[in-house]
């Protein structure tokens, strides 16, 4: 009897410590979902705020020089991007007929402009509030996505270590640690895809900045889905030739990225990198060329041990609390030789997605009006540092919009 007591308490104990963890790492999943689904409610909150002060900050401004004529000011908008998007029905020759854009009447001033409205009209690849709407729509289109990125990562890392061995005396940014590794799956970024397929900012001020875009278009766009009952929807949805097709397409994504070389290139040089990809990349307005760069890396501080103790220079600038551990980071770099870049006072890689988020949102909160002319001369190319608003600046953008 005790015997038999006592084996029938060995084998329930293993399945209640089984059940216990289940239960432990599905609070995780909870709470990991939680926190991305906040996360981007609040950056599509700060966003679309930021966006319409901007806006608002610039009309004011406008008002405030006494200019003339309505015409004249809206010169001064126009020279802000997506401004010359609109369209006032009036005969002037440089303010109408531009297509069927955001149409004003023409009577309505500067100062009366529907804020609201110009948001509303943006495109639907760079809304206001920053949220492009996810296009992988179930768990199981997900799961694809990361077992693709896993195995492609996975692949690159082992190039690296293979490169390593046979040209052991090359120093490069890229691979220093000769150590095979193991590519953990970015989770993360699955739950981020849940809620967005894309973060942007439609950057009024020309700043180049890049958006984060880590699984490009791949999915099932709502134009795939208009015109189909619910279930029609769930067949196209579990579809498996066209889950089976996305998928190559993502790998030839990632393979293609991965080939430019972009990443390796121009990645921080204090960061020892395995795996990852670039995730956007931020135009400037003048050369229309790279700027910026945003990417998704697997990463950490490169230190070198005998150097100062390990200890990593200008450590009083802010950087992401674990950098020196190994991790999935967002990282958002120049699309020069020469980093890592400063921005909004840090350096700007970030050990999660949420606190990408809120950083990427917070760009009015660093943007004064010194910044604002130089984002400005930077974008026609004026190499002057003028802190008035000179003319080259107002009518340089303008032409260019034209």
């Amino acid at each position: 009897m005790t015997d038999a007591k006592n084996t029938n308490l060995s084998s329930t104990t293993p399945m209640a410590g089984s059940a216990s963890a289940s239960a432990a790492d599905t609070d995780t999943d909870t709470n990991a979902n939680e926190t991305m689904r906040l996360a981007i409610t609040r950056f599509r909150s700060r966003m679309a705020a930021a966006n319409q002060k901007f806006l608002q900050d610039r009309i004011n401004e406008i008002e405030e020089k006494g200019l003339a004529t309505e015409e004249e000011k809206r010169r001064h908008l126009l020279q802000y991007k997506w401004m010359d998007d609109i369209e006032w029905d009036d005969e002037d020759s440089e303010t109408c007929g531009r297509r069927d854009w955001t149409r004003i009447p023409q009577q309505t001033s500067v100062k009366d402009l529907d804020i609201p409205a110009v948001l509303n009209a943006l495109p639907p690849h760079q809304p206001a509030d920053g949220v492009v709407p996810p296009l992988l729509r179930t768990e199981q289109w997900r799961q694809m996505y990361l077992d693709t990125v896993q195995r492609v990562c996975q692949r690159q890392a082992d190039a690296i270590v293979a490169e390593d061995d046979e040209e052991l005396d090359i120093a490069c940014n890229s691979h220093k640690d000769h150590r095979p590794m193991a590519i953990p799956r970015c989770d993360e970024l699955a739950l981020f895809l849940k809620y967005a397929q894309e973060v942007v900012d439609v950057d009024f001020r020309l700043s180049a900045i890049p958006p984060f875009t880590p699984a490009w278009s791949i999915g099932i766009k709502e134009e795939e889905l208009d015109g189909l009952g619910e279930g029609q929807r769930r067949d196209k949805l579990a579809d498996p030739d066209l889950l089976k097709r996305e998928e190559e397409g993502l790998q030839r994504y990632l393979e293609d990225e991965l080939s430019k070389g972009c990443l390796e290139a121009y990645i921080d040089e204090d960061l020892e990198v395995r795996a990852g990809f670039i995730t956007g990349i931020g135009f400037s307005q003048l050369y229309e060329c790279p700027s910026w760069y945003s990417a998704y890396v697997y990463c950490r501080l490169w230190t070198d041990d005998e150097e100062d103790d390990g200890k990593h220079k200008d450590e009083d600038i802010q950087d992401a609390t674990n950098i020196r551990d190994w991790g999935w980071r967002v990282v958002v770099f120049q699309a020069e030789v020469v980093n890592p870049s400063i921005l909004h006072g840090r350096r700007a890689r970030f050990d999660s997605i949420p606190e990408f988020l809120d950083w990427y949102a917070s760009w009015l909160d660093h943007l004064d009006a010194r910044g604002l002319l130089s984002l400005r001369r930077h974008a026609i190319g004026c190499e002057t540092d003028c802190e008035s608003d000179c003319e080259d600046h107002a009518t340089g953008i303008y032409a260019q919009n034209f």
